[in-house]
């Protein structure tokens, strides 16, 4: 994500956190939430091939990019809280275990 975000000039690297079974959290200020949104709709929107850039790489970063956003769109999109509760956005694509 920070290498599709990182140039916009309302972005900050966050901190981040190593949670349980390879999970990592990082906290977004508001300003770097829309930049975040911001720089992954265009690409997850384009479907176009960068230039110089591999297929299957462009490919990857739009998957990519796609899934974050819309991810994080859809909680936006629901989220009814108080001033100062956070709001959290969680995508974890593992393959389920098995019962």
């Amino acid at each position: 994500m920070a290498a599709q975000v990182g140039n916009h000039p309302h972005f900050r690297t966050p901190a981040l956190e190593e949670r349980d079974c390879g999970l990592v959290a990082a906290v977004l200020s508001g300003r770097s939430l829309v930049a975040m949104l911001l720089s992954l709709y265009r690409l997850a929107v384009t479907s176009r091939r960068a230039e110089g850039t591999e297929e299957l790489v462009s490919y990857a970063d739009w998957a990519m990019a796609a899934q974050v956003y819309y991810a994080t769109a859809r909680v936006l999109s629901r989220a009814f809280c108080e001033e100062g509760d956070p709001v959290v956005v969680k995508i974890d694509d593992r393959v389920p275990a098995r019962p």
